[in-house]
């Protein structure tokens, strides 16, 4: 029998990871959210690594895994660094660190596939900094280890670059122009197979507020170009095994790179996905590492997307019920913000109040339901200390 052991598992995960064949034990923070009363739990900091490694040989490795897994962002290095010293299936540290540090990251793939970066300059390189916004005129500048879009800035210009952008922990890239997407895929022997590809929509803040799937603007040659790009990224940073989610932009037939990550994506795209083409996301993303396969169904619609609420800041005043819309179905309505809550700008991923999960008869439809429910008014707000 096999054991899978998975690291920093939400409840959603953890319910993906009960309907694979063998044993599952699930590592969680201290004072994480509880998961089902049948999932077998143990707690530790794996934040903590020295800690981790210790807890690993002393707790992990009598129960004997076949594969330490994450899907979520802080737990990835600890699982794949746990697989590496267990000497079982999961992702090759190095990999995680390749595409977790965003500077390593267009370091690999100007030596291995020049073709699908920006321009870039290390924040403390003051001399490729100066070019790079002299060939350009403006930037963006992005934390190397950044995650949900904080702290990234589109600066127009090097005088109105801040200090605290000119170090070592920031990189500047040239403005990519286009539209944006993401691309799920899964990784076998260095094969890697697309199972999803979503069309973003972004402030200008470069906050996500919605993804489409399959995506409108993209056509089938489109399509294909943009998997090739992804394929061509994955071997440039060693990715050979297990699910990626990665950010593109497409201006007619350039393909840029933004990020990539070893995992699949957040924002409920897993569950578009689900809902377009049958394939458990969540399941196949876990289930590589012991064999599992993807396990598909039919799909529910022809096309789907995920809706963030948001609203000026201030404080809530009033909440408006779940709308019917002209063109999509409400799947899913998450909006848990009350009147009297603060709403913050929005300035990062946390910042959202909410989503919801449309289904839609076809492409065109799902992208006038996603204007119409952008449109509305679902949370009012009165100005307050979150305006501040």
């Amino acid at each position: 029998m096999t054991t899978l052991v998975v690291i920093g598992a939400n409840p959603t995960v953890a319910r993906a990871a009960a309907t694979l064949p063998g044993r599952v034990v699930h590592v969680q923070l201290p004072g994480a959210p509880a998961l089902a009363p049948g999932d077998r739990v143990l707690t530790c900091d794996f934040l903590d690594l020295p800690g981790f490694l210790a807890f690993t040989d002393e707790v992990l490795r009598p129960l004997r895994p076949t594969a330490v897994v994450s899907l979520t962002e802080l737990g990835l290095e600890p699982a794949a660094l746990a697989a590496r010293r267990l000497g079982v299936a999961g992702v090759d540290p190095d990999v995680v660190r390749a595409t977790r540090d965003k500077l390593r990251m267009r370091q690999l793939l100007e030596r291995r596939a020049p073709h699908l970066n920006p321009d870039f300059a290390a924040g403390d390189d003051a001399e490729s900094v100066e070019r790079l916004f002299a060939a350009h005129g403006r930037a963006v500048a992005k934390p190397v280890d950044g995650v949900g879009s904080t702290s990234v800035l589109l600066v127009e210009g090097i005088d109105a670059l801040p200090e605290d952008r000119r170090t070592a922990g920031y990189l500047l890239e040239q403005f990519a122009e286009g539209r944006e997407f993401s691309v799920e895929a899964l990784s076998a022997d260095g094969t890697h197979t697309v199972v999803g590809i979503a069309e973003k929509g972004t402030t200008d803040g470069f906050v996500e507020v919605s993804h489409m799937m399959p995506p409108p603007s993209l056509d089938p040659l489109q399509q294909e170009a943009v998997a090739r790009a992804v394929g061509e990224l994955l071997d440039a940073v060693g990715v050979t095994d297990g699910p990626s989610h990665t950010e593109v932009k497409v201006d007619g037939d350039k393909v840029v790179v933004i990020e990539t990550h070893t995992r699949l994506g957040g924002d409920g795209i897993a569950d578009l996905v689900h809902l377009t083409t049958g394939v458990e996301w969540r399941r196949a993303a876990l289930g590589w590492a012991v064999g599992a396969g993807i396990r598909q169904g039919a799909a529910a619609a022809p096309a789907a997307a995920t809706v963030f609420l948001v609203a000026p800041p201030g404080r809530v005043t009033a909440v408006a019920p779940t709308p019917e819309l002209t063109h999509a179905e409400v799947h899913a309505w998450d909006l848990p913000v009350r009147p009297g809550d603060e709403v913050r700008p929005l300035r990062c991923s946390s910042d959202r109040l909410g989503m919801a999960v449309l289904t839609a008869a076809d492409t065109d439809a799902c992208t006038a339901a996603v204007a119409e429910l952008t449109a509305r008014q679902i949370i009012t707000t009165a100005p307050g200390p979150a305006a501040v």
